[in-house]
């Protein structure tokens, strides 16, 4: 691939050399969003036009570098396949657009390798026939978060008289999380009766290995139990067997959500900290993209990897669909770039110089999502389960066991991935119809009813995924925002962390409960969500999401602090008024924003100042000496004046 007139705008300083190296290409990055909303970031309440502006004068001169930079050349903007980075690009495309480059054309690349650059850049379009509404809809999102954080933040930090943050996504996520704290202090506060049934358990041995029969009968008073097991006796006969056979499949590709919940629960690092681990493995090359809702792998990997794998006999090609959750078809699942055997993956992780304090996290991320690409692509475990009936004086027990027939992908690496989901009421044993066992031992066993449990950070991500509460590209935000926020603490728990809200956290959720109770809806986010993605698609415009956002905080302004204008404006509107010989309105003097239309008003309005005497016989001159016809208005505006005047001397040069 040679793309040595070529410019390739893309996010991340990291993924620079590599791309260079295989496009030739000049290759900028942004370093992220390089352009955000201003303080007082609306127009007006009408169109609710918001105004941006760079974030800091270092990505200005960058963006400007990579504008000079484009001149005569194919330009690729390849920001992320997502929705910041479109924003990200439409940006830089707006600022382009008027420019000369020789072409802009939207890439996008979902592997940083050879062939997924060449595939990004074969398959880009003129960036003008791109889906601009992806703008639309990261525009409604980042003005509707803003709207919500200035009106409801600035309302409530008054009420709290300390420094509150409220969020569109962030509140919502709290109270889940305060509501599960409520239900956990509900269920401690009910009697012990009502926590607790018990079963009847018989303990026996066979071969030198104890094991137990259930009745499955529920008694709510542990003395019943006790008084029924007082009149059995110690012999217990098997009654009838029922085998069948059982298949357990392995994990489907990782989407985003699932990737953070799964090495979370199985490395016990924080989501935040996967993240960051696959966006280095990313930028390295080493995997796809991985802010993706989407479980699909493509036709040609999955042929890839039949290629190298068909002769194994555990071996078996499974296509799996993007899901229910994706809003691509075009997007895979989190998978390796290419096909290698697991011994190279020291080697690899080596190789790709990703910094020292990230690389044991990040081998043990990608030996995650290396054998999860592989284990995709195996048969099914098959095992066969029985179930024992014995009875006791007529009374039920059962004991199930089960016995492996078929290993398929969990006998694949030696270290096998657990399964997340074990009945542990399956047990080793084996029987025949009519054999008789003698009982050790008659006792109860405590059947918990299920109480609620605090949040786990590992399984909290699914959790937001189930109520439609954010995107890929945003899970791993919310907990570290509210942690931030003193609004919740995680406390270690083995290998997992849970999630407990702060006495703080608590009192913002039942104080917005009783004043703003939208706002703590994970319903609401939902809506809103889904707004977005209609926008998107097209169905549905920008003020449609922005509108119903404002009625519901009652179309309070954005910001209330300072709203009178400045001596200088004042004095300013007064020169300009006195000029045109016009009346001042009293709101000037007290709206900043009236005093600054009434400027601009005036400014339009305001007559031109005619040029000197002298500029206009130089202007005549000059007009007669070339055979020129002098614009019309010279005498009067000494801009058009100065204009042709400076146009005639430049024509002589």
């Amino acid at each position: 691939m040679n793309l040595s007139n070529a410019l390739i705008i893309i996010e991340s300083p990291n993924k620079v050399e590599k791309i260079q190296k295989i496009t030739g290409a000049k290759v900028i990055a942004t370093a992220g969003h390089f352009k955000g909303l201003t303080q007082d970031f609306l127009k007006d309440f009408d169109s609710y036009e918001p105004i941006f502006d760079f974030t800091d004068d270092r990505k200005k001169k960058n963006i400007f570098n990579a504008i000079k930079e484009s001149e005569g050349k194919e330009v690729y903007i390849a920001t992320d396949p997502d929705r910041e980075g479109y924003a990200i690009g439409y940006f830089f495309y707006q600022m382009l657009k008027n420019k000369k480059p020789k072409s802009i054309k939207r890439a996008e690349f979902f592997e940083i390798t050879e062939s997924g650059i060449d595939k990004g850049i074969c398959n880009a379009i003129p960036f003008s026939q791109s889906n601009m509404k992806m703008f639309e809809s990261w525009k409604a999102r980042a003005v509707g978060d803003k709207l919500v954080g200035f009106i409801l933040s600035s309302k409530y930090s008054g009420v709290f008289k300390e420094k509150i943050s409220v969020g569109r996504v962030q509140t919502p996520v709290l109270a889940l999380i305060v509501q599960r704290q409520r239900e956990i202090e509900a269920y401690e506060k009910l009697p012990l009766k009502e926590k607790v049934d018990y079963k009847i358990k018989a303990i026996s041995s066979k071969n030198g290995k104890e094991f137990y029969l259930i009745n499955n009968n529920l008694y709510n008073d542990k003395q019943e139990a006790l008084s029924i097991i007082n009149d059995l006796p110690n012999i217990a006969k098997c009654y009838e067997i029922e085998s069948k056979e059982t298949k357990s499949s392995p994990k489907a590709p990782l989407r985003t959500s699932q990737l953070q919940e799964f090495a979370s629960k199985t490395l016990g690092i924080s989501t935040s900290r996967v993240m960051e681990c696959a966006q280095a493995l990313f930028e390295k090359g080493l995997i796809t993209y991985h802010r993706t809702d989407s479980n699909a792998l493509s036709k040609e990997f999955l042929d890839e990897l039949q290629s190298y794998l068909s002769n194994e006999e555990w071996y078996q090609r499974r296509e799996y669909k993007a899901g229910e959750q994706s809003q691509a078809e075009a997007h895979e699942a989190i998978r390796i770039t290419h096909y290698h055997s697991q011994s190279q993956i020291e080697s690899l992780i080596q190789e790709s110089n990703i910094k020292q304090e990230l690389q044991g996290d990040c081998k043990s991320l990608y030996t995650l999502i290396y054998q999860n690409t592989i284990l995709s692509q195996a048969k099914d475990c098959i095992n066969s389960i029985t179930d024992y009936t014995f009875t006791i004086k007529a009374m039920l027990f059962h004991i199930k066991s089960t016995k492996c027939l078929y290993k398929g992908f969990k006998g694949v690496f030696a270290e096998e991935i657990s399964e997340e989901e074990e009945d542990k009421e399956i047990q080793e044993v084996e029987f025949s119809e009519g054999e008789e066992i003698a009982i050790a031992k008659l006792d109860t066993q405590e059947v918990k009813k299920k109480a609620p449990s605090s949040y786990k950070e590992s399984n909290f991500i699914s959790l937001l995924e189930k109520n439609g509460i954010g995107r890929p590209s945003t899970y791993a935000t919310y907990l570290p925002t509210l942690i931030e926020r003193s609004y919740i603490i995680l406390e270690k728990k083995g290998k997992e962390s849970i999630i407990i809200p702060t006495q703080k956290g608590i009192s913002l959720i039942e104080t917005l409960n009783n004043k703003e109770e939208w706002i703590t809806k994970a319903q609401f986010t939902k809506e809103m969500e889904n707004v977005l993605d209609c926008i998107a698609k097209g169905e549905l415009q920008y003020t449609d999401f922005i509108r119903p956002l404002h009625q519901k905080m009652e179309f309070a302004p954005i910001n209330e602090k300072d709203t009178k204008p400045s001596e200088k404006q004042i004095a300013y509107a007064e020169k300009l008024a006195k000029e045109q010989g016009i009346e001042i309105p009293k709101e000037i003097y007290e709206d900043s924003k009236e005093c600054s239309a009434l400027i601009e008003k005036l400014k339009k309005t305001k007559a031109p100042k005619p040029p000197s005497e002298k500029q206009i016989k130089l202007a005549e001159d000059l007009a007669n000496k070339n055979n020129l016809e002098l614009p019309k208005g010279y005498k009067d505006d000494y801009q058009v004046c100065s204009a042709f005047i400076d146009k005639c001397f430049k024509s002589k040069k």
